[in-house]
């Protein structure tokens, strides 16, 4: 079983609009209003691609009420723990005509301390049944930045792999709670490291600096792919993924999508590089569809022939 853990679920609108222009009175050619957050977005992409998840967090009021029916709609296993305050909505609107998305995030209900051991409990109940969970998105008020390490910390104790998506504060005390696997995209990883990138030669030493942080690998997402560092036979290695970026439908997601092609590969005991490369199929197509987590599983095998994968030597003091 893989869990996914989302502490900030949604409800996620997404708009296409095309000439989008801020101040102006627009109509949307194509809209989708769906169950939102990045481990519930990561939740649904698992489940289209056959991986038994459950999805559980915070979820509270109308708001929350819609995302969990939703999931059993869609037939998602979720187990979340009611809380006093509504949950948030979240907008994108895509304009087509550019591919630029632009997205307002609300930034959710306060949660006490009441509700955060409650879930502790619940989380530590269900890992119980499980092999990986996948903790991602934003903290809500209330919750403190450590909450991700502290789960972390708990779930490495009892044996399971950790996932992390996450940025800012909570992000950096995650990786000190040495997660297995931490995945941020270049903005972030830029504010975990601390500098900018300015070429491709600093992209793949992030991967490094992260690994030095705590993390067992990290994978660093970009439009056109990823850098990882990765365990090999054994041996720490670093691997650049590419896809030829392609005219996107929607862009929202596209990471939540790679985090379910890797994590579904790596449940299924695929070799690193297997995982890598499936990870990046799946965001890549993910952008062929309006709204996050939805994917065509034949489709991300299809693209994998498109992808090139190149290992590079470490520095002999990572080594």
């Amino acid at each position: 079983m893989i869990i996914t853990v989302t502490l900030n679920a949604a409800i996620d609108k997404s708009l296409s609009v095309p000439n989008f222009r801020v101040g102006r009175r627009h109509r949307a050619v194509e809209q989708r209003t769906m169950a939102g957050g990045k481990g519930v977005n990561i939740a649904r992409a698992l489940k289209t691609l056959g991986q038994p998840v459950i999805a559980t967090g915070f979820a509270g009021g109308a708001t929350g009420t819609y995302i969990v029916e939703q999931l059993t709609e869609e037939a998602i296993l979720s187990d979340f723990v009611r809380i006093r305050e509504e949950s948030r909505m979240n907008t994108s609107v895509l304009d087509p005509t550019n591919g630029l998305a632009s997205e307002i995030n609300e930034r959710g209900p306060r949660i006490s301390e009441q509700e955060v051991e409650l879930f502790r409990d619940k989380l530590l109940y269900l890992a119980r049944g499980a092999a990986i969970v996948v903790l991602a998105g934003s903290l809500p008020p209330g919750v403190g930045p450590d909450l991700y390490a502290s789960l972390i910390a708990d779930l490495e104790k009892m044996g399971l792999t950790t996932v992390i998506d996450t940025d800012g504060e909570p992000l950096r005390q995650a990786v000190r709670a040495e997660p297995d696997v931490v995945s941020p995209n270049l903005m972030e990883a830029e504010e975990l490291v601390g500098h900018e990138f300015g070429n491709e030669e600093e992209r793949t030493a992030a991967v490094r600096e992260i690994v030095e942080l705590g993390a067992r690998e990290a994978i660093v997402t970009a439009p056109d792919g990823c850098y990882a560092q990765v365990m090999f036979e054994g041996r720490p290695s670093v691997r650049r993924v590419r896809i030829e970026e392609r005219e996107a439908v929607g862009k929202r997601g596209s990471g939540d999508a790679f985090i379910a092609g890797y994590v579904a590969a790596r449940y299924e005991g695929r070799p690193p590089d297997h995982c890598l490369r499936f990870g990046v199929a799946c965001g890549a197509e993910s952008t062929n569809h309006l709204g996050a987590g939805r994917i065509d599983p034949r489709e991300a095998r299809r693209l994998m022939s498109e992808i090139e994968l190149n290992g590079m030597e470490l520095p002999e003091q990572v080594r």
